[in-house]
């Protein structure tokens, strides 16, 4: 999974010092387009946006700020180094491109939480029902209600603990079970009886 990020710049300068980081940095896929690279053509113009993987509606309005001047950065870059492009292009002081970028919902790293912040997915330890927030539904409406309950299921039992609902043992004194039920040999490395 990769992204396509592009940043507008007033100067060709700025944007050929933007590209040349991007490349130093290990990013192969970087396009650079100005008006002074390209032919005279709208058309030639909007081919040359879209050979940076950029969408054709989007490289119509681009070219309009081409036009004015500007120059186009775009950077294909691949899963986990968006971060990095965009730390980039963002310090040579790219301007209004005229597309609205989307929202970034990228969470912060943070070392206690890794799974979610991988996941993009809140913490949810500190919530008393994370489960009726994420997924959206509402809290029951009191903590003596369980499942258990609803199907006349105690939930404790006081019987034996090494015993299941169903009278099957859960506990065995018996460190092969499957080989003693199926009367198969084990490899412990020890001798085998003859």
């Amino acid at each position: 999974m990769s992204q396509t990020i592009c940043r507008m710049y007033p100067t060709p300068a700025q944007a050929a010092n933007a590209k040349l980081e991007l490349e130093h940095a290990g990013y192969s896929e970087v396009h650079l387009v100005s008006s002074n690279s390209v032919g005279e053509s709208d058309d030639d113009l909007i081919a040359a946006i879209t050979r940076g993987y950029v969408l054709k509606s989007h490289a119509r309005v681009y070219a309009q700020g081409i036009r004015r001047g500007g120059s186009l950065v775009t950077v294909h870059a691949p899963f986990t180094g968006a971060g990095k492009a965009l730390r980039i292009l963002g310090k040579y002081g790219p301007i209004e491109s005229g597309i609205t970028e989307p929202e970034s919902h990228v969470m912060p790293w943070d070392e206690a939480t890794p799974m979610s912040c991988i996941l993009q997915i809140p913490v949810l330890l500190d919530d008393p029902t994370p489960f009726a927030k994420f997924w959206n539904v509402p809290e029951l409406a009191s903590s003596t209600f369980s499942l258990s309950a609803v199907l006349g299921i105690p939930l404790l039992k006081s019987s034996d603990p090494g015993a299941s609902s169903f009278n099957l043992a859960l506990l065995s004194r018996d460190p092969t079970p499957l080989s003693s039920l199926l009367g198969l040999p084990t490899l412990t490395g020890r001798s085998a009886r003859r």
